[in-house]
């Protein structure tokens, strides 16, 4: 049961760093912006960085309507409370802030362990993870995974002090041999982690998740993915692609905020030769499976995509908002990136091209949409952040345990 509960907590890290706001880049995509805009977007996201408390709520949706051979899936996922970061963790923010690649994060795992062990025992939030699924989404996964999963759950999270605690009241009955918990758990986490790194094994996990190591092991698959992740998160990969410009200013919570729209050019972008380069790599290591095209099928595929992308890439858009204080100090206030792709009209042309089945074209809307959106508040004031008192507490010691 421990290893079970264990296993889930380092999975809620995992998304809870990844939302963490003192972590944004550095550098930001300025375009041809003018060079006070530039300058005010930069600052920004500098400024923010050195916050060493705030408020921020998340919203993380996917929208699927009218696909064929699809069901209709609706899919949100809200994250929303306040956090803190005391001393080890604002020193530890001056390592990890220049994060940007997959390669910086390995060396960090390998060279500066201390830093991710510092950041984590300083951090501290009050938050609660909310889900929410469509009705007939979650009738396939309770079928699939022979439980009734809820089309609405809610997690509540505390970290403080390295301990990270967990309300499992909604959750455990969804997991095997867990089903009649309830209440707070506690997970000694801060020392577990000081032990990894104290023993080399964050620089070990840094070494799995290598490409090159993946491709000696035989492993092509893995490094085949890994690869393409590394590329994609590249924050420059995508910039010969993207335009920027300053949109009207707004008035967010009563701050005067300038607003910054970027808009990624995806038919460029796929008819690239960087794109082919990475599709063909993808096949060729074997990430895509052993029915994979070959070089020239993919060169003859994007080929046409080329020539068709006007009628393709009709009804898609995919573009970043972001919004920033205009009085000094500036912070980045909030952030959306959203992905938008409206079907209808390239499901009746294919209907009617003998590409699809008439009756799979349909005759209602037909759309993707995809959105991630962070709002920040309360910057650099005091949040009261409390361990739950009455937490049944899962020592580090047990967790070390083999099992």
């Amino acid at each position: 049961m421990r290893s079970k509960l264990a296993s889930l907590a380092l999975v809620f890290i995992l998304l809870l760093a990844s939302f963490s706001t003192a972590l944004a880049q550095e550098a930001l995509f300025c375009g041809d912006l003018e060079e006070a805009d530039c300058a005010l977007l930069t600052t920004a996201a500098v400024n923010l960085q050195s916050v060493s408390s705030y408020q921020a709520s998340a919203t993380y949706s996917v929208d699927l309507a009218g696909i064929p051979g699809l069901p209709d899936t609706s899919v949100a996922v809200g994250v929303e409370g306040a956090f803190s970061y005391g001393e080890s963790a604002q020193a530890a923010m001056s390592v990890l802030a220049g994060l940007q690649t997959q390669e910086d994060l390995t060396s960090v795992m390998v060279d500066s362990p201390e830093a991710i062990v510092d950041f984590y025992n300083g951090w501290s939030f009050d938050m609660q993870i909310s889900a929410s699924l469509s009705e007939a989404l979650a009738g396939v996964l309770s079928a699939d995974t022979g439980y009734a999963i809820p089309a609405e759950l809610s997690v509540p999270l505390v970290l403080k002090e390295g301990v990270l605690y967990v309300d499992v009241t909604e959750i455990a009955p969804l997991l095997d041999g867990m089903q009649d918990l309830t209440g707070w758990i506690g997970f000694e986490f801060g020392p577990v982690l000081a032990a990894a790194a104290e023993q080399g094994l964050l620089a070990n996990a840094a070494a799995q998740v290598d490409a090159e190591a993946a491709l000696s092991s035989g492993d092509a698959a893995t490094a085949g993915a890994l690869a393409g992740v590394a590329l994609l998160s590249n924050p420059g990969a995508f910039e010969p692609f993207m335009s920027i410009e300053r949109a009207e200013d707004i008035d967010l919570d009563g701050t005067e905020a300038a607003v910054f729209v970027t808009t990624l050019d995806i038919a460029s972008l796929i008819s690239s030769p960087e794109f082919v380069e990475l599709v063909k790599s993808l096949a060729a290591s074997g990430a895509l499976g052993e029915g994979a095209p070959s070089a020239a099928d993919i060169d003859q595929a994007l080929a046409m995509v080329g020539m068709m992308g006007p009628v393709l890439f009709q009804g898609l858009s995919a573009e970043s908002v972001t919004a920033v204080g205009i009085e000094e100090p500036s912070y980045v206030l909030a952030q959306s990136n959203s992905f938008n792709w409206d079907l209808a009209g390239l499901l009746q042309m294919a209907a009617m091209s003998g590409a699809l089945p008439p009756e799979m074209a349909g005759t209602g809307a037909a759309a993707v949409d995809i959105l991630a959106e962070v709002i920040n508040s309360a910057l650099n004031e005091a949040q009261e952040i409390e361990a739950p008192a009455d937490a049944l507490i899962v020592p580090a010691e047990a967790m070390m345990q083999q099992p």
